[in-house]
């Protein structure tokens, strides 16, 4: 390996470094999931949900949701309360742990 390709790899892993660098920085603002709104694609690909299954739930008033002209997104907060008013608990008290996991 000559110098010219020296310098040229060194270039592009400091091109690569800053790269990376940019987008850790943005991770705190991607990483905050209160901030995330979801459409009804994200609702289907993320709860396997249908779109009649969420226009059932939106016109019975079982999930809140954001409207804008044809637009619809459901906030965080809404996903939440969602999960938390149809959360079925355990019966037993202990948490069951799957031995082949421990192992």
């Amino acid at each position: 390996m000559d110098n010219t390709d020296f310098a040229y790899e060194l270039k592009q892993l400091k091109q690569t470094v800053a790269a990376q660098n940019e987008l850790f920085q943005n991770l705190p603002a991607l990483a905050n999931p209160k901030d995330e709104m979801w459409d009804d694609q994200d609702m289907i690909q993320n709860w396997k949900v249908s779109k009649r299954l969420l226009a059932d739930w939106r016109k019975e008033g079982i999930i809140s949701y954001v409207q804008y002209k044809n637009k619809i997104w459901y906030p965080y907060e809404a996903r939440m309360k969602f999960i938390a008013k149809y959360m079925v608990e355990n019966s037993d008290d202990k948490i069951k742990i799957n031995p082949a996991i421990t192992n």
